[in-house]
């Protein structure tokens, strides 16, 4: 069974600006396509390495969304692809309903846009 079939909800790739902020002091800005986003957390690539169970607090920039989505996670996985490039897992603390609202429209619009090949 493939890592995608095994999860709960759905992901998709989307383009967006993320901020993410590290309990160990660590800080990084990425501006590229995430590798994936669902409701139950997101996988980003970064330059540094995080360390497994690290608490990070994140600020997704949708550009359909006047504000940012804020939210807390847990790093849950962190696999260098390549010399300075870091697949980061992150699992989201329970999101609040608002959030949870508006992330499951996106995902749910992204997935019709890419089922019709948009």
């Amino acid at each position: 069974m493939t890592e995608s079939n095994r999860r709960k909800t759905p992901r998709v790739n989307y383009p967006c600006q993320l901020t993410m902020w590290a309990d160990e002091g660590v800080y990084d800005t990425v501006l590229s396509q995430t590798v994936d986003i669902g409701l139950g957390g997101l996988c980003v690539r970064l330059n540094q390495a995080i360390r497994i169970r690290t608490k990070v607090d994140i600020k997704i920039d949708f550009s359909d969304r006047p504000a940012p989505l804020k939210c807390k996670g847990s790093v849950v996985r962190c696999h260098e692809e390549s010399k300075k490039v870091y697949n980061i897992g992150v699992q989201f603390e329970p999101l609040t309903p608002e959030n949870q609202a508006f992330l499951a429209h996106k995902i749910d619009q992204l997935i019709q846009t890419e089922q019709k090949g948009e």
